[in-house]
């Protein structure tokens, strides 16, 4: 009897310490609170990709081969006179493709298109404005759009970093303040980017006058989402 009675009475203690009230510093959970908010740094470009295809269709694949590969090697020899870096040049294998048509429900081969790609990065943007005009008046038909972009676009994405992770603390303080509450700790931070989109206009108008081949500006963001930890002020 004198046992049960024992363990009856711890029972009762454990259970009183149980019970005990929360002091107005504790917290059975982790209050947070989550803000999301992005940054962006504008800048404007100072180089540019640009693509040219030289090609030739018919059905003479010895005699095209050899006037596509004299054009590629006058385009080669051009921009070494631009004082262009090899290392920036990139001459694709040549390419060769049947071409069809349909006649009376009847696939027949009429020529073949002789292709060789040629890819230039360049380091000016006035480096890329001459050579399209020469590449344009000396035998080729077909150029890719021009792509531009930053050169230093991690220094100035670190920048925008930086700036929304500023905007999502001082936002964060305005809300826990107008809540009542103080801002602990952060519990966790979430990055994302957003690629600066790629600037780009039509080579029948950068043909037409160097006025029209301008770059414009990018657009280099940044976004975070932190989730903060609060406490009683």
């Amino acid at each position: 009897m004198r046992y049960l009675s024992s363990v009856i009475l711890a029972l009762g203690a454990l259970t009183l310490i149980g019970c005990q009230p929360v002091t107005p510093n504790q917290s059975t959970h982790d209050d947070t609170l989550s803000v999301s908010t992005s940054a962006s740094v504008q800048a404007v470009p100072d180089r540019v990709q640009l693509t040219v295809n030289v090609e030739r269709t018919g059905m003479d694949i010895p005699a095209f081969k050899a006037e596509v590969d004299s054009i590629t090697a006058g385009l080669i020899q051009q921009l070494k006179k631009q004082n262009v870096a090899e290392t920036a040049i990139q001459s694709h294998a040549l390419r060769v493709y049947p071409q069809h048509r349909y006649d009376e429900g009847e696939q027949k081969l009429v020529g073949y298109q002789v292709n060789r790609r040629l890819v230039v990065d360049f380091g000016s943007i006035d480096q890329h404005a001459e050579f399209l005009e020469f590449a344009l008046n000396n035998g080729v038909q077909r150029v890719d759009e021009p792509v531009f972009s930053v050169s230093n676009a991690e220094e100035l994405y670190q920048q925008a970093l930086t700036e929304a992770i500023r905007l999502a603390r001082s936002k964060a303080e305005r809300m826990a303040n107008a809540a009542g509450v103080s801002l602990q700790g952060v519990q966790s931070i979430q990055e994302s980017s957003q690629q600066a989109p790629m600037v780009r206009y039509r080579v029948a108008q950068a043909a037409m006058s160097d006025s029209v081949s301008l770059p414009g500006q990018q657009s280099i963001e940044a976004r975070v989402a932190i989730v903060y930890t609060l406490t009683e002020q």
